[in-house]
């Protein structure tokens, strides 16, 4: 267990007190899972329009999802475990960029190679992404990772995740448009660079 100190942010925004309490991930989302993959030797399964995210979008992205390499047919999301993961879910890479995560902007379905979260608070969703974010930026996954032939997480230890988040949704909403507003100006200083 973990002592009080530990538990209140030194920095706060006015108006805001009180410990902030340890949560598990899958108590902050309304529905998740992993993905699935349509036989790859079938290529009908292949040449349909629905976006179907690979790890290569989710490391080319700067954190949002808005087309994907892959596109698979009705007929290969009927046949695999993936699912339609609305636009606006969280997705986590558990195997090879294990950590990275993005966004979705648009409705895709996905590999096994994702864990997938639906929210139905969008302040809540931003603050949980900054808070993966920052778990990918300082390697917290790597003492979860199953190791075999190749590095990965399973569902139920990105389940189990714990977090700490404010009790108040008003500081969660003003700390998850302080980080936004963050993002988008770092995001407008690297278009302008491209653009010079």
């Amino acid at each position: 267990m973990t002592d009080d100190t530990s538990r209140v942010p030194k920095l706060r925004f006015p108006g805001f007190a009180g410990a902030w309490e340890q949560r598990k991930l899958s108590d902050l989302f309304i529905e998740g899972g992993s993905g699935g993959t349509p036989k790859s030797t079938n290529k009908a399964f292949y040449d349909g329009d629905i976006p179907f995210l690979g790890i290569s979008d989710i490391t080319k992205s700067n954190g949002f999802i808005n087309n994907t390499e892959k596109h698979i047919s009705s007929d290969g999301l009927n046949s695999s475990a993936a699912w339609i993961v609305s636009k606006g879910a969280i997705s986590l890479a558990m195997y090879a960029s294990v950590g990275k995560l993005a966004i979705l902007n648009i409705d895709a379905a996905t590999s096994q190679a994702f864990y997938n979260m639906i929210f139905d608070d969008y302040d809540l969703r931003d603050l949980v992404y900054q808070r993966l974010n920052k778990a990918n930026e300082l390697s917290e996954w790597n003492k979860l990772i199953s190791t075999g032939t190749q590095s990965n997480l399973n569902a139920d230890k990105v389940k189990n995740f714990q977090m700490y988040l404010p009790k108040n949704h008003d500081e969660i909403k003003l700390i998850s448009t302080f980080f936004k507003q963050i993002d988008n100006t770092i995001d407008l200083h690297q278009r302008k660079q491209l653009n010079i």
